[in-house]
């Protein structure tokens, strides 16, 4: 999965962001959709530590694809992310809340996905699972380009309209300005914005 973390993340960040507003009247729901790939560094980590000349086992095994897609390091890059992002101006439980919300968001997306394959739960659980809900009826294949699959991503897809419209009737297109560079929100959105 590639394409579609980053388009449920999206829908999540939406929705997220607008209640995170509501309450406490700021969004840096960006980083939501900028963690999406997050919990797939494990795909490199394990190649790129050897190379340096460190060895990391995790029950017995090498670091490899699935050993950081667990709640153990969700909430240690989400404390990363915050101490990370600190220096630039971002309050550190809002960028711990935003990365941990990103890195679960991915998870989640996960275990939609695919039937056993990651200890979710660690340390609390070594139970290896998963849902399996999408695609229905078959085992996820990437048939769009090798980096998506279509029935996958189309839920998704879905899923991003219906957060967009939510949020769009709820706040205005006000909201959009927080997800888009200047000159486009003032060429297509500013005007429609209620004052």
């Amino acid at each position: 999965m590639l394409a579609e973390h980053i388009i449920y993340n999206t829908a999540i960040a939406i929705i997220v962001g607008m209640l995170f507003v509501r309450y406490f009247g700021r969004d840096s729901s960006w980083i939501i959709i900028l963690v999406s790939w997050a919990p797939d560094f494990d795909h490199f980590a394990g190649g790129i530590l050897n190379k340096i000349g460190i060895t990391l086992l995790f029950y017995g095994r090498p670091i490899q694809h699935g050993t950081f897609h667990n709640i153990a390091v969700m909430v240690i890059f989400g404390v990363v992310v915050a101490f990370l992002l600190a220096p630039f101006g971002l309050r550190f439980f809002d960028s711990m809340f935003f990365a941990i919300v990103g890195f679960g968001g991915h998870l989640f997306e996960d275990a939609l996905v695919y039937r056993t394959d990651y200890m979710f739960f660690w340390p609390f659980s070594n139970k290896v699972m998963g849902l399996s809900w999408l695609p229905v009826g078959k085992p996820y294949t990437a048939n769009f380009f090798h980096i998506a699959n279509t029935e996958v991503l189309v839920i998704g897809l879905a899923l991003v309209a219906v957060a967009i419209m939510i949020r769009t009737r709820v706040e205005g297109y006000g909201w959009i300005h927080w997800y888009m560079p200047d000159k486009i929100y003032q060429r297509y959105f500013a005007k429609k914005a209620p004052s």
